[in-house]
């Protein structure tokens, strides 16, 4: 179910649109304890599966963000999802599989016994997934044409609504933004990417 509020912000009065893309919060989930590359497909699953860690919360700045927002927007892994009830308790968000992160391919290290901590494996399978490697998983050509229908959705919603709030995930908003920007919204090229970090863009 679409959450979208009934009123108008002074700036979407003014004919002022935003959309804000924000990371999710930290997962639950062990980043620390090294594992061998053999493991990193039951890693990333139970990575998927993880609640949302109750140690960080969003800041006030954030909270206030989205609280004013016409539309909030998230991805169906539970991270997302679990951040947004923790920013916006009560919201009902649109819940799209258009904006979930790309999958990594653990094909690349499934042989390896070599122990490195999950930052690592995660790095050297992105990597791989960026050179062409995406055996059993979406290319990253694929990727980037669903961020291209991701932002035309947000764009529609905020000519609708005003401001849109997306809690979504690391590197599909940064493809996000690149075609945010491409269609004329001014915002930051890159999109932080530590947990609950946001970025802003704007258009007339």
């Amino acid at each position: 179910m679409c959450y979208c509020r009934r009123f108008s912000r002074p700036g979407w009065v003014n004919g002022l649109r935003t959309i804000t893309l924000v990371r999710h919060g930290t997962p639950d989930w062990d980043f620390r304890t090294p594992i061998p590359g053999a493991a990193l497909a039951h890693w990333l699953e139970g990575e998927r599966a993880a609640a949302l860690a109750t140690t960080q919360r969003p800041s006030a700045e954030l909270s206030a963000q989205v609280r004013h927002a016409g539309c909030v927007v998230v991805s169906p892994l539970r991270r997302s999802i679990e951040s947004a009830r923790a920013v916006a308790p009560g919201v009902d968000p649109i819940v799209d599989e258009c904006f979930t992160e790309p999958a990594l391919p653990s094909a690349p290290a499934s042989a390896s016994r070599l122990r490195f901590r999950p930052g690592v494996w995660t790095w050297l399978a992105r990597s791989a997934w960026f050179c062409g490697w995406s055996r059993g998983v979406e290319t990253f050509r694929a990727a980037r044409a669903r961020a291209s229908r991701a932002a035309g959705t947000l764009a529609a919603l905020a000519t609708e609504h005003g401001d849109v709030v997306l809690i979504g995930h690391g590197l599909m908003n940064i493809l996000i933004a690149a075609e945010l920007r491409r269609l004329g919204w001014r915002g930051p090229r890159f999109p932080r990417p530590r947990h609950w970090a946001f970025a802003v863009y704007r258009r007339a």
